[in-house]
């Protein structure tokens, strides 16, 4: 009998025809099933088509387990390959019939003898499907679903265009990597740039909250409270977070047959292209139009409804406003509507309303939460993910490690990483400084990678014009020439960036291209198509800039190349800070005309042009140290070694004369960190005297601007209010140099632990020490940093008020508390309530009392009147402020509150005002998640 590896030797030259057509499928479940082992599979992935399956062929080949092992799969994939290998699998890999009887029987009267294939033997009975021809809806959906994994089996960013990227491995299958997806409840709308609600929504997931990732295959399961599984889904994340790769991977795991099978076709729509429908369409029509191979089984499938699948990409980028209020009408599938009224009728379930539909969106453009059982954040990559996609984004391992160690020794960096885009754009930029083609790695530590979030981008930038401007150019090599060659078209294209980015305009069409100067034709033969999106269908193109900050980037450097006095760079940012036009300017710094809603720049606005700020300041010190020659001037229309001073003079007033929200505030930190010279820095920074960043959500890269900023500032801090600003451990080390200089030190509720303890103690320790009073509720300092505090405090001579409440205390944390304690001289006010002391450590408490009568000690809620209304007003600012109500709920204040309370009784007023607070404490848990706190 023929063996497995036999029969795949003989036919090997007609197997390598009928499967390197599309060779996907084949491999990915021969990997799946143990045929190929991980590394087979990536090294098997990065061939030819033809060389993928000669190569999976001669490595299957080596054993007859590994052959049979072939056969099994190569059944279980026939119907992505054509009718021939079909026939072909029918005839040599049937199971192996019914056994006979003992006794020989006769043939059936008129018939014949069953016959075994060859390999039957081999193949297990019921694990596999007699073969037959297709079914009439079989052949176009087999070829919807090949359709769609040539489509979706290459990761490609926009920027590497149409080629195959040689610095990347692409196949989804080697690049993709996992992202952090979760549910979202979140009601709060964001008027800030994108990027920074993002930092601030991540920041806030403590410890307490077990945040569930959510695989894109699992989008559509039941939901863990209902047991239901939701009809509509919505995903939303900021541009380059990832969102489109995730329903890329979805769409690829379905048509390989891995998930999502209980549909029986899923359509794929992107509003990119749905811009490009004029006047109204059936939806018959939309999906004849865009499946051609589907258009004589649509009618089939509209009939099971429950069977579909619709995913609806990129809402934000859609021209038209939805009507989410429309009325109901009588639609059926033939009904020719506007595609925005066809579209609020898919998802809103009037029109196939059995159908399931996954939208995703920018938090920018909402739809509303009612239409959507399931609401999901993408939140980007974790810590974990982004040395997976670095270590992924290379081919050699060497060089990957160099670039993602990097990362991780640069705030600004790092904290960019998490934006998968953002991610791939630090690679690309990073790519040549870690190069092997270097000697060494000092040498090329040598190079200057970048530190700024400003100078990755003129390194992607720059990296992206080399490559991809100058290959007919080969005398062109120093960084002017280079510049000098682009100059014009770089202009154009800044120009077109910067007035629209103040109108708040992401797609062009070819008319506004031609009014910048730039030719549609030319842009996929130039570096522009590195840069610029075309999407096209049929008689209609739109660009778009392949990221939103790629746009601000070049705005802003169009801006700073055409600045030609010192006047023109600080009237400009008059109005991009604080949206103030200067008489007697009429239109907005560098336009022509005036904005359609007029000049003055609403709090909003303003608002989403801070990374183009912090971009404009970057690229003016690129300016100033002649990086941009061969595109700007030297002169600025005066003493360029002026300029630093005048900025300085200019961030000094803003801090003097102001009264700056929050967010303004951190922005001009940041802007001074990019702008990075010491001259201006060290005029503005002694003007700090109070820095309130109160509620902000900072990541570590907010806390490294600050620290940034008032390293330069002699000056005491009469205040650093970073209360539940969620900084954690990492963010509080970057402010350790300068905290010895802050008289009030606000760190309540901050994700803080034990290691910000003994921080804390080393700046109590400090000869230097400034620090009156230190708040630090809320965090988990724990026994072993209480101890670490009272330590510190023995010798202290500068803190006079600790508010420790809710830290964690124990009876073993007060161990040291009368010894360090009774020595100081300068604490007139000791606050530990809503801590487990035991009966050890109240008693301890108390011989601290006696020996020092003169230091305040407020052990229980009930002792002190003041702190009582304090905790009440309190508990209403958590009714009102959800981001407040999670850092409560991280330290488990709540409950430590209520033990407080249940723990001592007042008198008099203090006892009433202490069954008030517990009676709203108590409603506060009813009325909100908070309840299951209750039960303990």
């Amino acid at each position: 009998m023929v063996s497995a590896q036999e029969l795949l030797h003989s036919h090997r030259e007609v197997l390598l025809d009928w499967l390197s057509v599309n060779p996907t499928p084949l491999l990915r479940w021969l990997a799946d099933a143990g045929v190929l082992t991980a590394e087979q599979y990536r090294a098997v992935l990065e061939r030819s088509p033809t060389n993928k399956v000669a190569n999976v062929l001669e490595q299957v080949c080596v054993s007859e387990q590994n052959s049979r092992g072939f056969l099994q799969v190569l059944r279980q994939v026939q119907g992505y390959y054509c009718t021939q290998l079909q026939e072909w699998i029918h005839q040599y890999c049937t199971e192996t019939p019914p056994e006979p009887p003992s006794e020989p029987q006769p043939n059936p009267p008129g018939g014949k003898k069953k016959t075994k294939s060859l390999l039957s033997k081999w193949f297990p009975k019921g694990k596999s499907q007699e073969f037959t021809l297709p079914q009439k809806d079989e052949v176009p959906l087999n070829a919807h679903k090949n359709t769609l994994l040539r489509q979706t089996e290459r990761l490609m960013s926009y920027s590497e265009g149409e080629g195959q990227d040689s610095s990347s491995h692409a196949h989804i299958d080697i690049r993709y990597t996992e992202l952090f997806v979760t549910e979202d409840d979140e009601e709060v709308t964001h008027s800030q740039h994108e990027y920074f609600t993002l930092a601030s929504r991540r920041s806030p997931i403590y410890p307490h909250q077990t945040c569930r990732l959510i695989q894109p295959r699992d989008l559509l399961n039941p939901k863990s409270q209902t047991g239901c599984s939701p009809q509509r889904v919505k995903v939303k994340g900021i541009a380059g977070i990832g969102k489109s790769v995730a329903m890329q991977r979805l769409l690829y795991e379905w048509a390989l047959g891995k998930h999502l099978q209980n549909f029986s076709c899923v359509f794929d729509l992107r509003f990119r292209e749905l811009n490009l429908i004029d006047g109204p369409i059936s939806l018959h029509e939309l999906l004849a139009s865009r499946f051609l191979y589907l258009q004589d089984i649509l009618l089939d499938l509209f009939k099971q409804a429950k069977s579909l699948l619709f995913i609806l990409d990129g809402l934000d980028e859609f021209k038209h406003q939805l009507d989410w209020d429309s009325k109901d009408r009588d639609l059926t599938v033939e009904s020719k509507i506007p595609v925005p009224e066809l579209l609020v009728a898919l998802v809103g379930g009037n029109l196939l309303p059995e159908c399931s539909v996954i939208l995703t969106t920018r938090p920018s453009t909402d739809a509303p939460k009612r239409f959507f059982p399931r609401c999901c954040v993408v939140l980007g990559f974790q810590e974990k993910h982004v040395e997976e996609y670095t270590m992924k984004f290379y081919k050699d391992p060497p060089v990957a490690k160099k670039v993602f160690n990097y990362i991780a020794r640069n705030d600004n960096l790092f904290a960019l990483s998490f934006i998968p885009l953002y991610c791939y754009i630090i690679c690309s930029a990073l790519a040549e400084f870690f190069s092997t083609d270097h000697k060494s790695e000092e040498e090329s530590l040598d190079l200057n990678p970048p530190r700024t979030v400003s100078e990755v981008y003129y390194c992607y930038l720059y990296t992206t014009i080399k490559h991809h401007a100058l290959k007919d150019k080969a005398e062109t090599n120093s960084r002017p020439q280079i510049l000098a060659v682009v100059k014009k078209q770089l202009m154009n294209l800044g120009r077109m960036a910067y007035e629209n980015l103040l109108r708040n305009r992401i797609l062009f069409d070819r008319e506004d291209l031609e009014k910048f100067g730039l030719d549609p034709r030319g842009i996929r033969s130039t570096f522009l198509s590195q840069i610029l999106v075309s999407l096209k269908e049929e008689k209609v193109e739109m660009f778009a800039f392949f990221h939103l900050t790629i746009q601000e980037y070049l705005a802003a450097l169009f801006c700073v190349v055409s600045f030609s006095s010192h006047t023109e760079i600080l009237t400009g940012l008059d109005y991009w800070c604080f949206g103030e036009l200067q008489l007697p300017a009429e239109s907005p710094p560098l336009t022509l005309n005036p904005l359609p809603a007029g000049d003055y720049l609403e709090c909003p606005r303003v608002e989403n042009l801070q990374m183009f700020t912090r971009f404009l300041s970057g690229l003016l010190r690129a300016r100033l140290a002649r990086l941009l020659e061969g595109m700007a001037e030297n002169s600025l229309g005066g003493d360029d070694g002026g300029l630093p001073s005048q900025l300085g003079d200019w961030f000094q007033s803003q801090f003097k004369n102001r009264k700056l929200p929050n967010q303004m505030t951190l922005n001009l930190l940041h802007c001074l960190m990019e702008l990075h010279l010491q001259e201006t820095t060290s005029r503005a920074a002694p003007e700090i005297r109070r820095l309130n960043l109160f509620k902000m959500k900072l990541s570590v890269v907010d806390c490294a601007a600050v620290h940034y900023v008032l390293q330069f500032s002699k000056h005491l801090l009469k205040e650093l209010n970073l209360g539940y600003s969620n900084i954690g451990n990492k963010g509080f080390s970057r402010l350790g140099p300068i905290l010895h200089r802050c008289e009030s030190l606000y760190i309540r509720y901050n994700c803080l632990g034990t290691d910000a303890a003994i921080l804390e103690s080393t700046v109590l320790k400090s000869e230097d020490c400034q620090v009156k009073k230190l708040f630090m509720c809320g965090n988990k300092l724990g026994p072993e940093g209480a101890r670490v505090l009272w330590e510190a405090l023995e010798h202290n001579n500068t803190v006079e008020e600790v508010y420790l409440d809710i830290t964690g205390i124990t009876e073993s944390g007060t161990e040291n508390l009368v010894q360090c304690l009774s020595k100081n001289t300068a604490l007139k006010s000791l606050t530990v309530v809503g801590n487990d002391l035991g009966e050890v450590g109240w008693e301890r408490l108390r011989d601290l009392g006696r020996g020092r009568p003169d230091l305040r000690i407020i052990g229980h809620f009930v002792d002190d009147l003041g702190l009582l209304e304090a905790y009440l007003g309190w508990v209403e600012e958590m009714r009102a402020d959800r981001d407040q109500m999670e850092s409560v709920k991280n330290a488990d204040a709540l409950q430590s509150v209520l033990k407080g309370l249940w723990l001592s009784k007042g008198t008099g007023e203090n006892a009433v005002k202490a069954k008030e607070l517990e009676t709203k404490i108590l409603q506060l848990l009813e009325n909100s998640e908070l309840s299951a706190l209750r039960a303990k």
